[in-house]
Parts: structure tokens; sequence; C-alpha cells
């Protein structure tokens, strides 16, 4: 059973939690999942000098928030990433189906671009062996891929950080109920649960 926490923006995570598991961390929009999963990384590597893999899903979209008010943050921010040769970095055009799409028919042809490009990037990613892997924006993958795959892929690594949305705010869809119940397994077959 998995460790199932609410974290606060101050709230602190002892690299060595980190280790040989699994970590979910999953919110709402503008939460911090980002920012938070790049304190985690950051940690990680200075507590370990080991291969990691950053997978980022993070699709490219404007900056404005979805009640169309810029924000600082937006939706879909990337992780930032230190440049070590211990790191490599791993993400492609990824598209936000729900907002960018015209209509749900529109919305799904995005979700299923997206899962082929997500498919291709952790077969890089996890060819090179990484001994940790730090994911951002995993929920994007559910869209249109199998969440038993994304498990597969996330557990090969000894060491997992993944977050990703799980709220209400973007609405109610086809691709948001797929969203939800691939989060609702994830957050079953996690080592520990953060939520934010």
């Amino acid at each position: 059973m998995a460790t199932d926490d609410t974290m606060h923006g101050g709230s602190q995570l002892n690299a060595n939690e980190l280790f040989e598991r699994f970590t979910l961390i999953v919110g709402e929009v503008n939460t911090g999942k980002t920012t938070f999963t790049g304190r985690l990384l950051d940690a990680y590597c200075r507590a370990r000098k080991a291969r990691v893999a950053v997978v980022d899903f993070a699709p490219d979209i404007p900056r404005p928030d979805v009640k169309g008010q810029a924000t600082d943050s937006g939706i879909g921010g990337r992780l930032k990433v230190q440049i070590s040769p211990h790191i490599r970095y791993f993400h492609q055009r990824i598209h936000a189906p729900r907002i960018m799409g015209r209509d749900e028919n529109e919305a799904l042809v995005f979700a299923a671009e997206n899962e082929r490009r997500i498919a291709r990037l952790f077969n890089d990613a996890l060819q090179i062996k990484p001994d940790a892997v730090f994911v951002n924006d995993c929920s994007l993958y559910m869209h249109a891929g199998d969440t038993t795959q994304l498990l597969e892929w996330v557990k090969q690594p000894s060491t997992a950080v993944v977050n990703g949305y799980y709220g209400s705010s973007l609405g109610d869809s086809l691709i948001s109920r797929r969203e939800r119940k691939g989060m609702q397994y994830l957050m079953k077959h996690c080592d520990r649960l953060i939520r934010l």
C-alpha cells in the first residue's frame, strides 16, 4: 500500500525517501507539481551520482491559463533541468488536446499523436539504462495510451518520480475520464503518493 501524503509548498522530502521507489505526485492545474518534481530531481542528483532520464511530456501551449488569464506558471510548464553528464533530458512537441482541439474528435487525434510521440520518448530514455526516471505530466499519455504500459516503463529503473494532473478544472470528456482512470491506476501501484 502506498504512503499517501498531502504536501504544501514549503514541505520537504528527503532524497533518501526517493531511492528505489515509485513516487507519484498528483494535483490540480497550477498546484506546483512541476516545480516540486524539479526540487526532488535536484535533491536526488545532489545525493547520488546516478544516471537519470528526465522524460518531459509538458505540452507546448500558450501561457494563459484555462480561464484565459495570463499567469507566470501557465499550463504545461517544463521541468528546469541542470546540465550534467549524469542527466539526459527527453522531450518532443506534445499537444494539449483539451485546450487545442476544436472539438472532441480533434482532441482525440491530438491525443493519439501524443501517445506515439511519448512511446518514442520512453523508448529512447530507457535505452540509456537509467538508475532513475523523472517524468513530468504523465497524465498526457493516458488520454490515448495504455496505463499498464506506462507503469512498466516507469518501473524499469529502480527509482521513479512521476507527476500528473488529477483534478476537475479541465472538464469532463472522454479524454478526461481516461486520464482520471489511468491516474487512479497509478495511484494504486505507486510506493508513495504525494497530493499537492
